[in-house]
């Protein structure tokens, strides 16, 4: 479900935030192309895993 951004100003800021996220997406991407995938509280990319555990987002290597 998503939720919505109380001010303009926060509206802004989580543009900013989604837009740089996208790029290092991207990025990650490159290195291996087709190897990223996000889904519901996790992403996977090229040797990593990145998931949401208990509110707080963490990063693994792949082993």
């Amino acid at each position: 479900m998503r939720q919505t951004v109380e001010t303009a100003e926060q509206h802004q800021r989580v543009l900013v935030i989604a837009e740089q996220l996208a790029t290092l997406l991207g990025e990650l991407d490159a290195l291996q192309p087709g190897s990223v995938h996000a889904m519901a509280g996790r992403i996977t990319g090229p040797g990593l895993e990145i998931r949401n555990s208990g509110g707080k987002w963490t990063v693994r290597a792949d082993r």
